[in-house]
């Protein structure tokens, strides 16, 4: 009761000719000045006026800030413009794991589709399958939701098992739309001389992508070759 008493009585003093009340302080700054923690047991409206309830928002929204003097909105954090991570994944094998892929035979690469080999990343440390579904198998990624996608693949070429004469010549790494129709996003292309053990190449492509879309990272080399440790990470533009 003594409580209670104190802080009615703190309410009362509390107020100025500003209309200002503060609880726990003696001086508010605002409107409403709680010095101490708030507890909200049901809803948080903003906005709405004498007449109107303000909004409680909706689940999984978010209070955003509209500056000094406006109202705060509720909001997803999908609504602003960033990139949401949808996927990221590790090649931690090497392909094949015995041998090698046959090379193209001919430098430089031209078209030489029959001899590229899908980059196939055997770890997913994530994936928002509401986004992106991921075959392990063929490496071919689906699109769920249609979007923006940007796509950062990190690949590695290991030539060790070649022997002399055998190493030098140009690997071609490429981002390339399946489904509808084959389409190159991107793409990269360089040569290496004589005992180059290991190629590395990084690649990047921001593409629209409506649902069911695939995709993939593939990879060829004029000698033969195998595929070794990489990344990937992929992201949603939020519109």
């Amino acid at each position: 009761m003594k409580k209670t008493l104190l802080y009615m009585a703190l309410f009362v003093m509390s107020l100025n000719a500003h209309a200002q009340v503060g609880i726990e302080t003696a001086t508010p700054q605002n409107t409403l000045h709680v010095n101490g923690s708030l507890q909200v047991v049901k809803d948080l409206n903003v906005g709405g006026n004498a007449k109107t309830k303000g909004n409680s928002g909706n689940r999984g929204e978010v209070l955003m800030s509209n500056g000094a003097g406006t109202a705060p909105t509720w909001g997803t954090i999908e609504s602003q413009n960033f990139l949401k991570v949808v996927f990221v994944g590790n090649k931690t094998d090497t392909n094949p794991s015995s041998g090698s892929y046959t090379g193209t035979g001919s430098n430089p690469i031209s078209t030489h589709d029959s001899y590229a080999k899908s980059y196939i990343y055997n770890v997913s440390n994530k994936i928002d399958n509401t986004y992106l579904q991921y075959n392990t198998s063929t490496g071919l990624f689906t699109v769920v939701k249609p979007g923006y996608y940007n796509i950062v693949p990190y690949i590695t070429y290991d030539l060790s098992l070649n022997g002399d004469g055998y190493t030098a010549g140009t690997a071609k790494s490429s981002i390339q739309k399946v489904s509808p129709a084959t389409e190159t996003l991107a793409s990269i292309s360089t040569g290496h001389g004589e005992r180059t053990l290991a190629v590395n190449h990084n690649l990047s492509s921001i593409t629209y992508f409506n649902k069911d879309d695939t995709f993939r990272v593939r990879c060829v080399y004029t000698q033969n070759f195998r595929l070794s440790a990489g990344n990937i990470h992929i992201s949603y533009l939020t519109p």
